[in-house]
């Protein structure tokens, strides 16, 4: 989805380019996740404000909320910079190939959480980062204050929000009594909701 593939017949030779900067990615990686857990009451994460009426409307019937910080960490970040200078074509794919990792990396970690909950009778909502809906993306740095991700992980914030390694993600998701209502992941949560090339050509990159 990253690369823009819609289908389309994939090339032999760019297929063995991307299962080589697959593995030249996954050999570099050293991912790293840290999590905290907050009380919750009504619909406010102790000590953590959060803005916007998504987090009010998430958090609506939890007791308790997740901040988590993931990275791939510095070695995935050295190899991008290397291919921009380098060899930009595969510089595109691996990007594309770490944007994955890192994703693969989260959806793993709540997977394994929400079966834990699961057993005590809990349940999660969504994963939910800054950046999507009205969550901004300035409150990536107070994940991070809040998780001592720079001591833990190696994971900074940018005075413009760029955290460093790139290859990084910082989300919440809700711990509830009840069974949550998921929604479907798509455009309208998505942080490239105004500037998606799909949706220019009516379409999205989840179908």
């Amino acid at each position: 989805m990253y690369l823009g593939h819609r289908g389309q017949e994939c090339p032999m030779e760019l297929e063995k380019q991307i299962h080589r900067c697959m593995k030249e990615v996954t050999k570099a990686a050293e991912p790293r996740l840290v999590y905290r857990i907050l009380p919750v009451n009504n619909g406010q994460v102790e000590g953590f404000p959060l803005e916007g009426n998504d987090m009010r409307e998430l958090l609506a019937d939890c007791q308790q909320a997740v901040l988590m910080a993931v990275t791939l960490g510095p070695r995935v970040e050295q190899l991008l910079m290397r291919r921009e200078v380098t060899n930009m074509a595969d510089a595109v794919i691996m990007d594309a190939c770490a944007s994955t990792a890192v994703e693969n990396v989260s959806d793993h970690f709540e997977f394994d959480l929400r079966k834990q909950l699961e057993q005590e009778g809990k349940y999660l909502t969504d994963r939910f980062s800054p950046g999507y809906g009205d969550l901004p993306l300035h409150m990536q740095a107070r994940f991070c204050d809040a998780l001592n991700t720079g001591r833990r992980i190696g994971l900074t914030v940018t005075p413009n929000d760029i955290m460093i390694p790139r290859k990084s993600v910082t989300a919440i998701l809700g711990i509830s009594d009840r069974p949550q209502k998921l929604r479907k992941r798509g455009c309208e949560v998505c942080s490239m909701f105004m500037t998606c090339p799909y949706r220019k050509e009516g379409g999205s990159c989840h179908e």
